[in-house]
């Protein structure tokens, strides 16, 4: 029986970003059966997808803290 991969939504930025890289690797090395490698094309963009999402949430993250910064810099200066 095969194992159950983990779901990319409850995935670290990393542990999806090294899942992707080992699709990546498999993908190029050739070997894979179509049937295969359609399906980790389809785990890829899932793994890719999360990837973003932590991403644009820590940029968002950044910029309300450069946002709070700003204001309270702006407060002292007043």
């Amino acid at each position: 029986m095969a194992k159950a991969l983990p779901d990319p939504d409850e995935m670290t930025y990393e542990q999806a970003l090294k899942a992707l890289e080992a699709i990546v690797e498999r993908a190029e090395s050739g070997e894979l059966p179509l049937e295969e490698a359609m399906a980790e094309h389809a785990r890829g963009e899932a793994l890719l997808k999360r990837c973003r999402s932590l991403l644009d949430g820590a940029e968002a993250q950044l910029r309300s803290f450069d946002q709070l910064s700003a204001d309270a810099s702006d407060e002292d200066s007043a």
